[in-house]
């Protein structure tokens, strides 16, 4: 009895094994599915249908690097769309998700910096631009030293007035009482 029971345990083991390793296979055959039907909309521009199924590959697969390296450039191109149309706070929740996606993607680095400059966060657009020019193995963009120079006048209490014309904040020339 015991060895009829053992046999029944083994073969009830192997199916359940060919059935994880089926649905295994199936998961990763329904990743590579959506991972071609996000790079064939991603190539022609179809940014929506492109996240869809690079999210779903995603969800098939979430620790494959090449799928969040294909996402990374999706929502940065879906990203970029949407900055030049001025959609200032889904461009910056589409570059964020890039870098979610590749934290080293340095082109969604570079307009997390824009942003941040545009709404004078200084120091963010320095920390953002900074990363861009180091993943990208560049120098800092422009930005990143008028941000440096913005911070610093914000640091320092405002601009100063220029005092080197001889003449003090009253406009009496030094010396005049």
């Amino acid at each position: 009895m015991a060895g009829a029971i053992a046999a029944v345990v083994r073969r009830s083991l192997g199916i359940a094994i060919i059935f994880a390793t089926a649905a295994s296979a199936m998961l990763i055959g329904c990743s590579a599915v959506h991972q071609q039907n996000a790079q064939n909309a991603f190539a022609t521009g179809n940014d929506e249908a492109a996240a869809s199924e690079i999210q779903s590959a995603l969800a098939d697969d979430p620790g494959n690097l090449e799928l969040k390296h294909l996402a990374a450039q999706i929502f940065t191109q879906r990203g970029v769309k949407f900055y030049k149309q001025d959609a200032m706070i889904a461009a910056q929740a589409d570059f964020q998700r890039a870098v979610d996606y590749e934290p080293t993607y340095a082109p969604a680095w570079d307009y997390l910096g824009l942003i941040a400059f545009a709404q004078h966060d200084w120091q963010t657009a320095i920390a953002d631009g900074g990363k861009a020019a180091g993943y990208s193995g560049q120098a800092d963009p422009l930005y990143v030293k008028q941000a440096e120079d913005e911070l610093r006048k914000v640091q320092s209490g405002g601009i100063k007035p220029y005092i080197g014309s001889g003449r003090r904040l009253g406009g009496a020339p030094h010396g005049s009482p």
